[in-house]
């Protein structure tokens, strides 16, 4: 067996992953690194493909050009982890797997690029199920909570063990959105012995477990409690895949104000969702278009206390409509006392430090009231990964999604819990291969 550490091994995102068997490969996910994409998007959402390979916004899969790939399984559906599928999954001419929610979004990623040719290879597959690759290979999905609906933990089988592929996920036992995560499933792959687990360690560094998204429920409940009190106009920004945020701040404003969604990446998310019948959309205007957004935003500037605008441009991105409105490129001028909250973290990465720094800057300069960190992390911490180590018992561990520091954390952790470095735990960096 081996295994291809392609993206996601020298920086968190970026996440590609490949694993050979007897001459077949199936890859784990295909994704942007969307540090390096975001400054290419401030003149144009769409950047040419070799644009986007010249500037390593997309992984260096050319290790994989002339091995038999028999898959491509996506693991959830965030652009750092299905973004590049447009751009590298044409040459491979193979089944490209992942739940509903996750096709509904390559399928719009796919339009986007002009890859019609690419929607024959999509295949959906329910999470419990299980799908035959070839004779000597079988994949599951098992159902896991993250920030986004329908993430999964890949689980290859294999005649020589199980391969499972965690990247990202968090412990949520008590979700607003979907069930808990399915431990039965997992506790059973772990009887069946894992022989390799590759895992991601986004935030790894910190000492404690991620808390439930019932808890970023309760603080939105009592952050638009709170900004109703003003008569005034009351933005929010989250990431525009979270549909359980959405759909928690839509049940916290209790029909006290018209909602109003604006963003193109909004726009795509909820309606994909809607598609499926994971979010309720009824009496909420979601713009499609800037002409729309200007069209609605004029309205809004005629009774702002009316709205409760769900907006784009919680990492401060220049291209998102906050930033936009900032600029007074928009039908809507910020008021003194106006409100943005941000149902968010800001992403610890030089540009999002520094776009969000700018965006808060130039908003406090107009009066705006800022309101920071309504949120709960999408993403396992440290004692959530100890949980998971015990609960899969893989032979070897390999650390994902992540730079050196992330990585050797995750290996420390793995080393308090028996693996020793260099032969039960393994830390790899872009372009590496390991042969178990």
């Amino acid at each position: 067996m081996k295994i291809y550490s392609i993206g996601g091994y020298s920086e968190v995102g970026k996440n590609m992953t490949a694993v050979e068997i007897a001459n077949e490969v199936v890859i784990f996910d295909m994704g942007y690194f969307m540090e390096k994409l975001i400054p290419l998007q401030e003149n144009s959402n769409i950047i040419p493909d070799d644009i986007l390979i010249k500037e390593g916004v997309v992984p260096d899969d050319s290790i994989l050009h002339k091995k038999k790939v028999v898959a491509i399984v996506a693991s959830h559906a965030h652009l750092d982890h299905i973004g590049a599928i447009p751009v590298l999954a044409e040459r491979y001419k193979c089944p490209i797997i992942a739940t509903p929610y996750t096709i509904e979004i390559i399928k719009h990623l796919i339009a986007d690029r002009k890859k019609k040719i690419l929607l024959g290879y999509l295949t959906k597959l329910n999470t419990g199920n299980i799908l035959k690759l070839t004779q000597n290979l079988k994949l599951e999905l098992v159902h896991i909570t993250h920030s986004i609906p329908q993430a999964t933990l890949i689980a290859l089988h294999t005649k020589k063990g199980i391969v499972t592929y965690l990247n990202d996920y968090k412990l949520d036992n008590t979700p607003t959105m979907g069930k808990k995560p399915d431990y039965k499933k997992m506790m059973k792959l772990a009887k069946k012995s894992i022989v390799a687990h590759i895992e991601e360690c986004v935030r790894i560094e910190e000492c404690e477990r991620t808390a439930s998204e019932y808890i970023a429920q309760i603080m939105l409940q009592d952050a638009l409690n709170r900004a109703y009190q003003e008569d005034t106009a009351v933005f929010i920004t989250t990431f525009a895949s979270h549909i359980a945020r959405i759909r928690n701040i839509i049940e916290a404003n209790q029909g006290k104000r018209k909602i109003v969604c604006i963003g193109r990446s909004l726009a795509t998310y909820l309606k994909a969702a809607k598609n499926l019948n994971l979010i309720n959309l009824n009496n909420i205007y979601l713009s499609k278009s800037g002409k729309e957004s200007n069209s609605i935003l004029q309205k809004v500037s005629d009774k702002p206390s009316n709205y409760l605008i769900i907006a784009t441009g919680n990492q401060g991105e220049p291209n998102s409509i906050l930033s936009a409105i900032a600029k007074q490129e928009l039908e809507y001028k910020f008021n003194k006392g106006d409100q943005v909250i941000f149902s968010s973290f800001t992403i610890p990465s030089p540009i999002n430090q520094a776009n969000k720094h700018n965006l808060e800057k130039s908003l406090k300069s107009q009066g705006v009231r800022v309101i920071n960190n309504v949120h709960v992390s999408g993403h396992a911490k440290r004692e959530d990964h100890r949980d998971m180590i015990r609960l899969l018992k893989p032979k070897h561990i390999i650390p994902s999604h992540g730079n050196m520091e992330k990585l050797a954390s995750f290996a420390s952790l793995a080393s308090e819990e028996g693996y020793i470095l260099g032969k039960t735990v393994h830390i790899m960096s872009n372009g590496g291969i390991i042969e178990i």
